[in-house]
This record gives C-alpha cells, sequence and structure tokens, in this order.
C-alpha cells in the first residue's frame, strides 16, 4: 500500500521549476503548485496506477524508477522528473496505462479537482501539457505499429 502524505518539501518548488511542463513559472506560483501537491512513496512492483481506473491524479516522479504498460506491452520506462497522469486530469476517462514501480519511487501528485483550476489560470502549461499528451500519443502509436 502506497504511502501517502501532504507535502512539506521545502525543494519541491525548485524540482517543479526544473519539470519542463512548470518551466518559467514565477518563485510563487511554483510554491502554490507545491502547497497542492500530495507526497507518495511505491515500493518495487507496486502499481502507481492501473489502467482502466478512474482515479485522476498527476504524478511527477522525484525518486526511482517505474515502468507504463499499456494492454500488456511495456511502451516506456520513467525516471526523476518525468511525470504521467495529465491524460486523466484533462479528460477524467479511465486509465489508459499502468505505472508500476521498478524501484522505490517518491513521487509527489496533484489531484484533478486541483490542477484543473491551475491549467485555467496559466495557458502555458496547459499548452506544454497538450505538447506533451501529443507527444506521448504519437510514440505510442510508434510502438505498437
Amino acid at each position: 500500500m502506497p504511502k501517502s502524505r501532504r507535502s512539506d518539501s521545502s525543494a519541491l518548488p525548485e524540482l517543479l521549476g526544473k519539470v519542463g511542463l512548470f518551466a518559467g513559472l514565477p518563485k510563487r506560483k511554483l510554491q502554490q503548485i507545491a502547497d497542492m501537491c500530495r507526497e507518495h512513496t511505491f515500493a518495487p512492483g507496486e502499481s502507481i496506477v492501473t489502467e482502466g481506473d478512474l482515479t485522476g491524479r498527476f504524478y511527477l516522479i522525484v525518486e526511482g524508477g517505474a515502468t507504463v504498460q499499456v494492454r500488456g506491452h511495456e511502451v516506456a520506462t520513467l525516471g526523476p522528473g518525468q511525470y504521467f497522469g495529465e491524460f486523466a486530469v484533462l479528460d477524467q476517462a479511465p486509465r489508459s496505462a499502468t505505472v508500476t514501480a521498478t524501484t522505490q519511487v517518491r513521487a509527489y501528485s496533484l489531484a484533478s479537482i486541483t490542477l484543473r483550476p491551475l491549467l485555467k489560470e496559466e495557458p502555458e502549461i496547459t499548452y506544454r501539457l497538450l505538447l506533451n499528451a501529443c507527444e506521448r500519443l504519437r510514440a505510442l502509436e510508434r510502438s505498437l505499429g
């Protein structure tokens, strides 16, 4: 069972600022986002999200690694600074992939109810999110042949 707690990391705003999605935002906005995050720890082999679930959380991995599987096929590996869950936040549809920790993973998450208003306030984040979603969709199409 993953451990989850309210974020209390003073380093989180700086970490967020290094992620392409949030790069260039003012420090006060990064702090606002950090204040909305929850910290999670996942054990090796533990599912972070499961394909088909209706959970709407966005995750940013800060330590460890994970694999992404779609319909049982591994399509990507993720590590520190990478994120997932933006589709679930945007459309509230079932998860399109299973993400499983390959090592102990420490990640921060934002609930869709929290992230959606931020996307309306910050069009640059929304634009970056959409570009990333397009990139991931095209990579998935290539990997599935």
